[in-house]
């Protein structure tokens, strides 16, 4: 059964809570103490959940952000802040941080906000494998090969969500846009670019955006050259 690994990046010894809630869910956690040594665990992509405490650190959160949900869009990043900076997070969490814990950390919220980001990095994976929006084994959900050809695109998605939908409705679903939204793009774009032999002038005509900003789309979502 796959666990969730959790990289913890702290100047100092992370807070004792949040290695306290993180054993207690059955995590296996790695602590690093410089951003050079995270990004290169986070480029080998073994670590789809990231802590990162900004307690007596310079780093600058905001852009930390953007670095890492290049190297992978669906990387879930909590940060960790002194409660005298709370008023940074509604622009973090705009800048695609999943969610906010606040010194000193409260055990009840921090477990809460472990658990939803759990449940965020499975409904991650379920959605990508296979390179599947959902994977589900019942044959009578699935979308039969013949089928696919008389399915308007909107319909293939609906179906799938439709499964998404089903399969989770005891639980909270959060950021189906962000998750959901970056893999039609990946495959839209990827598409493009099989379609082009992978020549980029010709694909971003294809898609109707200039070459910059396929480049730029590329990059973000972790899409190599064909």
């Amino acid at each position: 059964m796959y666990r969730t690994k959790a990289l913890i990046f702290s100047n100092d010894d992370p807070p004792a809570i949040l290695l306290k809630v993180i054993r207690k869910n059955g995590l296996n956690m790695r602590v690093v103490k410089t951003m050079k040594l995270a990004f290169e665990l986070i480029h080998k992509k073994i670590y789809r959940l990231i802590f990162i405490d900004i307690t007596g650190s310079s780093i600058d959160l905001a852009e930390t952000i953007e670095q890492i949900l290049k190297i992978k869009s669906d990387i879930v990043i909590i940060g960790i802040i002194p409660r005298n900076k709370g008023i940074l997070s509604t622009k973090l969490i705009n800048n695609g941080m999943f969610d906010i814990l606040q010194k000193p950390l409260n055990p009840v919220t921090a477990e809460a906000t472990l658990k939803r980001a759990i449940y965020v990095v499975n409904l991650h994976r379920e959605i990508n494998q296979n390179g599947n929006v959902i994977n589900n084994k019942d044959a009578d959900v699935q979308v039969a090969d013949m089928d696919i050809e008389n399915l308007g695109l909107d319909e293939l998605i609906k179906k799938k969500l439709a499964i998404l939908f089903s399969k989770h409705t005891h639980k909270k679903i959060v950021n189906l846009y962000s998750i959901v939204m970056p893999i039609i793009e990946k495959s839209f774009i990827e598409t493009a670019l099989k379609l082009s032999n992978n020549n980029q002038v010709k694909a971003s005509l294809l898609l109707g955006i200039n070459r910059n900003t396929l480049k730029a789309k590329m990059m973000k979502l972790s899409i190599k050259k064909q």
